[in-house]
C-alpha cells in the first residue's frame, strides 16, 4: 500500500489567511526565506516561519473567545540594515555526516559532531550537529556567551537523496537562520553529501 505523500510548504502556505500573510508582511518586509507546515498540537492547522529584511515572524495558530480559528503573530524586530548573509557549501570530497541519520530507517551510521548544549532539544542538536561546521558556527556562535536562545524552529522536506532544510535560531539580541539543499548519491553513505547553505543572521532591536 502507498502511503499518502506528506503536504509540503506550499501547501500548508496556502492555508494561512490572506489577512494573516499581508500582516507578517507588513511587519518583516518581503519574504527572503520562508516555511510553513501543520502545527505540532493542532496538525490541520498550519504555522509559518518567515524571514524577511525588516524582521523574523513565526505564526501559530489559535482560536479566540468567539470560537474562531486566527493566527498570532510574534515578530523579531531587526536594527535596520543588519541582516546578512553567507553561502557555506560542502562538497562530498571533504567527508561529514549529514541528515541520513536522521532520516534513516535503521542501520549503524557515523557519529555527526555534537552541537552544544544550548538549551535545545535533542533532535535540534542532532540536526545541527550534522550541518557542515561552517554552518554550525555561524548558526550557534552568538549564543555561546550570554545570550540565551528564546526560541527555535526547524523544518525539513524531501528524502535522503534530495533534501531541503530550514532553521533558526533567536535570542533577545541577535536572530540566526540557515536554509539550504542536501544532495546524496541513492545508497551512498553520508560522506558522499554535498551542501549548499545561506546563513543569515540580524541583531535583534531593543
Amino acid at each position: 500500500m502507498a502511503w499518502k505523500k506528506r503536504p509540503d510548504r506550499f501547501y500548508w502556505w496556502a492555508e494561512l489567511s490572506n489577512g494573516v500573510k499581508a500582516h507578517v508582511e507588513r511587519q518583516v518586509g518581503p519574504a527572503v526565506e520562508w516555511w510553513a507546515d501543520w502545527d505540532d498540537r493542532d496538525r490541520d492547522r498550519p504555522y509559518a516561519v518567515v524571514l524577511g529584511p525588516k524582521g523574523l515572524a513565526v505564526t501559530t495558530p489559535r482560536v479566540n473567545p468567539h470560537g474562531q480559528r486566527t493566527q498570532s503573530v510574534h515578530v523579531d524586530a531587526f536594527v535596520p540594515s543588519s541582516l546578512k548573509h553567507a553561502v557555506v557549501q560542502q562538497q562530498p570530497t571533504r567527508p561529514r555526516s549529514g541528515l541520513r541519520s536522521i532520516m534513516s530507517r535503521g542501520g549503524a551510521q557515523p557519529q555527526p559532531t555534537v552541537a552544544p548544549e544550548l538549551g535545545l532539544t535533542e533532535k535540534m542538536r542532532g540536526v545541527l550537529g550534522n550541518l557542515p561546521l561552517e554552518a554550525q558556527q555561524r548558526l550557534q556562535t552568538p549564543f555561546l556567551g550570554s545570550q540565551q536562545i528564546k526560541h527555535y524552529k526547524m523544518y525539513y522536506f524531501g528524502t535522503d537523496e534530495d533534501l531541503d532544510l530550514w532553521l533558526y535560531l533567536a535570542g533577545d539580541r541577535t536572530v540566526t537562520f540557515v536554509s539550504g539543499h542536501r544532495t546524496l548519491p541513492a545508497g551512498a553513505g553520508p560522506e558522499h553529501a554535498a551542501w549548499r547553505l545561506v546563513c543569515y543572521q540580524a541583531d535583534v532591536a531593543r
